[in-house]
């Protein structure tokens, strides 16, 4: 007996890109989106087989239990619990769950343009502390995908994608005791809180008592990106955010994610964005208007 779904308690998700292509290029989205998502809980047997591949990457988390990856013509990979595997894009493919003890996954099909960064070997995950990181990022991932399908909601599901992909690629294993993460953990949040206020790279180094190459180094490592950067992305985010749930103006909208001057905000709003301010609120006035 073989199954590729109709699991108890199972979840399934696909979005509706092909309705809203231009949302995929978008900015913010970066070349790195979701175009179908699951959750199969004790699938038995559970396969899937396809010999032309698909277009999209297809990433395996078996939350539980085990199952068989088999990439044709190439290698055969036994998933356990706690390991993550990634089938890349066009290759040909069967998965399926051992009949004995089989796995509980969470699998996402989605682009990106990272692939050559992830490698060929299966993950392990052997820390509680990043087990339970990425199991609450997937639970985030699964309930905003289930909400109503817009441009805003589509950004923040992307964006969740990067950092779970970033997790389980790029940072070590040991979350709570390697120092790196530590300061990164501490760096971004300290930008959160301080989402209000211009903050230069001194500031966050100081704040962390590290050198700013030191800071610049963990940034470059872990998320492609220096800490300004990702700073500026936060505020950016931050400010879509308020546009969509306040009747803020945009010089005010400014002035809480760290910008006095308000047509600097504009120029830095429309190059992260490809959108001013104006046209962004009005784009989502325009969508609020028409889901009325």
């Amino acid at each position: 007996m073989k199954k590729k779904d109709g699991f108890k308690d199972e979840k399934y998700i696909a979005l509706p890109i092909k309705n809203e292509i231009d949302y995929t290029k978008h900015p913010l989205i970066n070349g790195t989106y979701i175009t179908e998502l699951g959750l199969y809980p004790s699938a038995k047997y559970h396969y899937r087989e396809r010999m032309e591949g698909i277009d999209e990457n297809i990433f395996i988390y078996c939350m539980e239990g085990s199952g068989v990856i088999e990439l044709l013509h190439n290698k055969i990979i036994q998933l356990n619990a706690g390991e993550i595997f990634c089938i890349p894009a066009k290759t040909p493919h069967r998965y399926y769950a051992l009949s004995e003890n089989p796995w509980s996954i969470i699998w996402i099909h989605f682009v990106s343009d990272m692939m050559d960064l992830f490698g060929d070997d299966k993950i392990t995950i052997s820390s509680p502390e990043k087990k339970h990181l990425l199991q609450t990022h997937f639970i985030n991932l699964l309930q905003i995908s289930e909400k109503e399908f817009n441009q805003h909601h589509f950004i923040v599901i992307s964006k969740l994608l990067s950092l779970i992909l970033a997790e389980t690629y790029l940072l070590e294993d040991k979350v709570s005791f390697d120092k790196q993460n530590q300061y990164l953990s501490k760096c971004i949040r300290y930008m959160n809180e301080n989402i209000n206020q211009e903050l230069t790279l001194k500031q966050l180094a100081h704040h962390l008592k590290i050198s700013q190459s030191y800071l610049s180094n963990i940034f470059k490592k872990y998320t492609q990106q220096s800490p300004i950067e990702f700073l500026i992305h936060l505020k950016i985010d931050q400010a879509c955010k308020y546009m969509k749930m306040t009747d803020l103006k945009i010089y005010e909208i400014a002035k809480k994610v760290g910008y006095e001057d308000a047509y600097y905000f504009s120029r830095l709003f429309k190059k992260y964005t490809g959108l001013s301010p104006k046209v962004y609120r009005a784009q989502l006035e325009e969508e609020t208007f028409k889901q009325e």
